[in-house]
């Protein structure tokens, strides 16, 4: 079982990863704001995140940068996915995650990125 952290201002969006990763066995917990974020890191054992681009208090660029400059993150593999074009690929490459991904994510997606940067 992995424990992934979601990130993303959607509420809706949270909501649905949540219940899909609880269906197939995984663990999801979820902010809707890079701090909240960031204090789930700290304080959760998480095997993987997957941030939105667009939050209310920073972008999914700078939680990434933040997230890699904290040692309690440093390991963690993380993800962007974003509704937008894949413009923000490399730039979320260079911020510190290890792949990008369009939105919508469909389920096999989302258990395919688990499956790939988790042994859950």
């Amino acid at each position: 079982m992995a424990c992934v952290l979601f990130v993303d201002d959607d509420q809706l969006t949270l909501e649905t990863y949540e219940k899909i990763v609880s269906y197939f066995g995984h663990q999801a917990i979820v902010a809707d704001c890079g701090m909240g974020a960031i204090e789930l890191a700290r304080n959760n054992s998480v095997d993987l995140i997957i941030v939105d681009h667009n939050l209310p208090d920073m972008n999914g660029f700078e939680l990434l940068e933040h997230l890699r400059s904290n040692e309690t993150a440093l390991e963690i593999p993380m993800v962007m996915v974003s509704a937008s074009h894949d413009v923000f690929a490399q730039r979320a490459l260079a911020a510190g995650a290890q792949a990008y991904h369009a939105k919508p994510l469909l389920t096999k997606d989302l258990l395919n990125i688990i499956e790939e940067y988790t042994s859950g």
